[in-house]
């Protein structure tokens, strides 16, 4: 018994040296479709998604025509939208804070496309960087649409957390489900199709950058209350306006 536990032990210092925590960006194609709706004129679309992430924290930062760039602070459990505010005089951007805080919003999984139905795994190939990858496939069916997964269960470079970070705040804590089988990889693919509908929404990777973040690259912007909106940031507020000063 005692030998086992040991052999037990090694295996896991084993992994866990092999495996490393990822810290970079992550370069995304994004595609989306809405009931045959063309996206690609909307100041909302985007196809280029750009990921920078170091414990926990991220920044997500797309190239659509409407500034945006969202902020996440793990510690601070709060999310910052930093936009260009078309209906401001100041030219300056805008900026909204989003406290995660607030009715237990952080850490919860909470999918508007209802419990899983089913899940299946598979094996898969990928083409990344002009390179086939043997990969793994999971897909997972839920009341009111379908997510697929692909991922690499031998990448050396993993998440500090079990988050999926393509996802809108509400949607990005994978069910234990999901979970397990993913052991926080890094996604080379995701697909979320509605049930019923001619609707999707597709990420897929294009490049990997693992680097040193620097700390001040997180670092939220000085700001101040946003004019008009100075009624509406109370401590008790989910929502926070403003205006940055720098």
């Amino acid at each position: 018994m005692r030998i086992f536990t040991l052999i037990f032990c090694l295996l896991l210092i084993n992994q866990s040296s092999t495996e490393k925590v990822f810290e970079g960006e992550l370069i995304y194609h994004h595609d989306m479709k809405m009931n045959s709706k063309n996206y690609s004129e909307s100041r909302k679309y985007y196809d280029t998604l750009k990921v920078t992430y170091k414990n926990k924290n991220y920044i997500k930062l797309t190239n659509k025509k409407g500034y945006e760039k969202i902020l996440f602070i793990d510690s601070l459990k709060k999310v910052y939208v930093i936009y260009k505010d078309n209906l401001s005089k100041s030219k300056s951007l805008s900026m909204n804070e989003d406290n995660l805080n607030f009715g237990k919003l952080y850490n919860r999984e909470n999918s508007h496309f209802g419990n899983i139905v089913s899940l299946s795994k598979s094996d898969t190939i990928l083409n990344f960087k002009n390179k086939e990858c043997q990969l793994k496939k999971l897909f997972v069916e839920r009341q009111y649409g379908k997510e697929t997964y692909i991922y690499s269960e031998f990448n050396s470079f993993k998440f500090t957390d079990n988050r999926n970070i393509l996802r809108n705040i509400g949607e990005q804590i994978h069910p234990k489900e999901i979970a397990t089988e993913l052991n926080n990889s890094i996604l080379y693919y995701y697909k979320l199709e509605v049930k019923n509908a001619d609707s999707y929404e597709e990420y897929r990777l294009v490049e990997i950058r693992n680097r040193e973040i620097e700390n001040k690259v997180l670092e939220i912007p000085k700001h101040k209350d946003a004019k008009g909106f100075k009624r509406e940031n109370k401590k008790e507020s989910r929502f926070k306006y403003y205006e940055l000063t720098e």
